[in-house]
């Protein structure tokens, strides 16, 4: 697989891998690393199972196989989350969902944060997590990259603003409408300030805050994005969003939440083209 550069990598992308069987012999080399050879003595089934940060290794050891890591500068932050065990005789494999890009200041490199989730041969999510990667720039030119998946951040809310302002459902069903919506996706935060049907003002933080916020983790602002439909309804029922401030406002406004999903994306549609 030819390396890739920051350029080549996608909010929505999705890959998976291959099987990996887990083996004896994974068993008494990671455990010696790890300094658990006492498992080694008071476990002997054939089924052991392996120490919980197997599993992360052997996502890593994947992806160097196929040589995705050849344009990695570093790895940076990685969240995991042990869910089942790993055992010997298992087959493995990963289903990886990029969910941020973000070129550096500098322009040369740029920070990829991805959706990891590990599985087993019967399709059993056995763990899973978030790692970000520096990768490298094939240029330092970032006035190309845009912002239509940038979830949650000024630049992608200012293009989402324009689209809004052109949809005359949205204008309609916010006419009378006086208050502040805040998108966070995983850090990311920005307050869109409407007043008789417009966006007025776009920023980071709002002086009287939010009038209420919808926040989620950039897994699910993607796969609702990029996804075959706008679920959002199915998504908020189901708790995979959060809801800060006035609970009333929000239930009023399920509508409005509905078409802004709905010009986001087909920002992010009209980028993909």
């Amino acid at each position: 697989m030819t390396a890739r550069h920051f350029e080549d990598f996608r909010v929505g992308q999705h890959h998976k891998s291959g099987p990996r069987e887990v083996t004896e012999r994974d068993l008494a080399a990671f455990t010696e690393v790890a300094g658990s050879r006492d498992v080694l003595r008071t476990d002997s089934r054939p089924d052991q199972a392996l120490p919980g940060p197997f599993g992360l290794a052997a996502f890593t050891g994947i992806l160097h196989e196929l040589a995705e890591d050849e344009a990695v500068v570093a790895l940076l932050d990685t969240h995991w989350h042990y869910l089942a065990p790993i055992r010997v005789g298992d087959t493995v494999r990963f289903e990886m969902t990029t969910t941020r890009c973000r070129r550096t200041a500098e322009g040369d490199r740029g920070v990829v944060n991805r959706h990891v989730a590990l599985l087993n041969q019967r399709d059993e999510l056995v763990q899973e997590g978030t790692a970000a990667v520096l990768v490298r720039a094939r240029d330092t030119d970032g006035t190309s990259d845009s912002a239509s998946h940038a979830f949650g951040t000024v630049g992608w809310a200012t293009a989402l603003a324009e689209r809004l302002g052109d949809d005359e459902r949205f204008t309609s069903a916010t006419s009378s409408w006086d208050g502040t919506i805040g998108l966070r996706c995983g850090e990311d935060e920005v307050h869109l300030r409407l007043y008789r049907g417009q966006v007025i003002d776009v920023a980071r933080r709002s002086p009287l805050g939010a009038t209420f916020s919808l926040g989620a983790g950039e897994l699910v602002w993607t796969e609702l994005i990029t996804g075959p439909s706008n679920d959002l309804v199915h998504r908020a029922m189901r708790g995979q969003f959060e809801v800060s401030g006035n609970g009333y406002e929000y239930l009023r406004l399920t509508k409005v939440l509905h078409l802004i999903v709905d010009n986001a994306r087909a920002l992010a549609a009209g980028a993909e083209r």
